[in-house]
């Protein structure tokens, strides 16, 4: 569901129940928004303001980032590779990057409330929405592992499997980037509609108000990786090119850049799109001390997760069966001469996976306003809300080669918790 059709739809019919719910009553005050500011004169506690009300924040908050994971297959042991012949030239190569590149960062958003309250009955509607929260991490020299099964071919090699010798003698390859863009982001909002009672007004001033109705929640994770080969220059013409760009096509008629590496060049994208839709009850406490006004507030979501988890990529776009390309080891940061893979060419995948998870939520509010004419006020508070059951898409790429296809998706890594909190600024009308 996109946020910009929601929105429409939900406020019209929350209007048209606003409007009729306030044709039922009568005694509605007035509504001088910018009359001066009068304190009570019956020479007790403040009464609660009635009829239409609505706020409008702005929202800073932060999302925890995702559970730590490797990027590419975890091992203890790490992979054994040959980068020749003989055992001497053998290494055991593991991943150095991890998720642990992310932050917990804090992103804008705004929050729109408004409603209709007479008497001890009213309607709460609300809608907020956070700015993506997108981190783009550049890293270099970076390698990975992956669980390279046979691929079934007529000499049962794994995927990443080369002659290091020249003479037949297939062995696992490391697979190392030059260069990569590690990026993950988050995009979330959510809708509420809920029947409002207020208490009469307590000894101590206060009121206590209950509400109960539905939510609807989205939050969007998003993991990608580009990773580049190294960069040599192709001869041409009889002269080699010694300049080194990071692009692979042309740059004219006598200039052209070739990426070599075991992979070079892959990219893939994770999505996990997490619609949770449910019941919500909730309770809120305040009061108000001359120009002053306190409350604070709780919410409980039982909510429904359907969630869409869905796999792209390519690796190996710049490869070609038995090219007999090699890693220049006469460029600066370069690894040892490497051979291709035997049997591996530029392949696409795509998986796509549905899951359905309970995810309930709680959120807690604390605000403090003060009340500049009679009915507008500003205010600054405190809103946090954690939610459980929610897949993130770091942790749920499969780095497996299989017999059959690459990549995948760990299904069963759909569920973290997440914590959304932040303060906020706001202006209140009538509230």
């Amino acid at each position: 569901m996109s946020y910009k059709r929601a929105i429409p739809s939900l406020l019209a019919l929350a209007i048209v129940l606003l409007v009729g719910f306030a044709a039922s009553g009568q005694g509605v005050g007035d509504m001088q928004f910018f009359a001066p500011y009068q304190p009570s004169t019956y020479g007790g506690p403040a009464r609660a303001n009635e009829g239409f009300f609505f706020s409008v924040d702005t929202l800073i908050w932060n999302i925890t980032r995702p559970e730590t994971t490797t990027i590419g297959q975890y091992s203890e042991q790490g992979r054994e590779v040959w980068y020749g012949p003989t055992e001497a030239e053998t290494a055991t190569q593991n991943n150095n990057f991890s998720t642990d590149i992310f932050t917990s960062q804090f992103v804008t958003g705004q929050r729109y409330e408004g409603g209709f309250i007479y008497g001890h009955q009213g309607l709460l509607f609300s809608a907020w929405r956070l700015n993506p929260q997108a981190q783009n991490i550049p890293v270099a020299d970076m390698t990975m592992v992956f669980n390279d099964r046979e691929w079934g071919g007529s000499l049962d090699l794994g995927h990443l499997e080369g002659d290091v010798s020249g003479a037949g003698d297939y062995r696992p390859l490391p697979v190392t980037f030059a260069s990569a863009l590690i990026q993950n982001s988050v995009d979330t909002w959510g809708l509420e509609l809920s029947y409002l009672l207020r208490s009469s007004q307590l000894h101590s001033g206060g009121y206590f108000e209950v509400f109960g109705g539905v939510r609807y929640l989205e939050f969007n994770d998003q993991f990608s990786l580009h990773a580049d080969g190294y960069v040599v220059p192709v001869e041409i013409s009889g002269e080699t090119v010694s300049s080194i760009v990071l692009s692979s096509r042309p740059l004219g008629e006598d200039q052209e850049f070739l990426y070599v590496g075991t992979l070079a060049n892959s990219i893939w994208n994770q999505e996990a799109n997490n619609r949770i839709v449910g019941p919500q009850i909730g309770g809120r406490w305040f009061n108000r001390y001359g120009r002053w006004g306190f409350s604070f507030e709780g919410r409980f979501f039982a909510g429904y997760n359907n969630q869409d988890l869905y796999q792209t990529g390519v690796v190996g776009n710049e490869l070609t069966p038995e090219t007999g390309l090699i890693n220049d080891p006469s460029l600066p940061g370069h690894a040892p001469e490497v051979p291709m893979p035997v049997a591996l060419e530029q392949t696409s995948f795509e998986h796509r996976v549905r899951k359905h998870e309970w995810s309930p939520g709680v959120e807690l509010r604390a605000d403090l306003d003060w009340q500049w004419t009679r009915h507008v006020g500003f205010g600054v508070g405190w809103s946090g809300l954690w939610l459980d059951g929610i897949a993130r898409s770091s942790n749920l790429i499969n780095y497996e080669f299989g017999t059959s296809s690459l990549m995948g998706i760990l299904a069963e890594n759909n569920s973290q918790n997440v914590f959304i909190q932040g303060v906020n600024f706001r202006i209140v009308v009538n509230r």
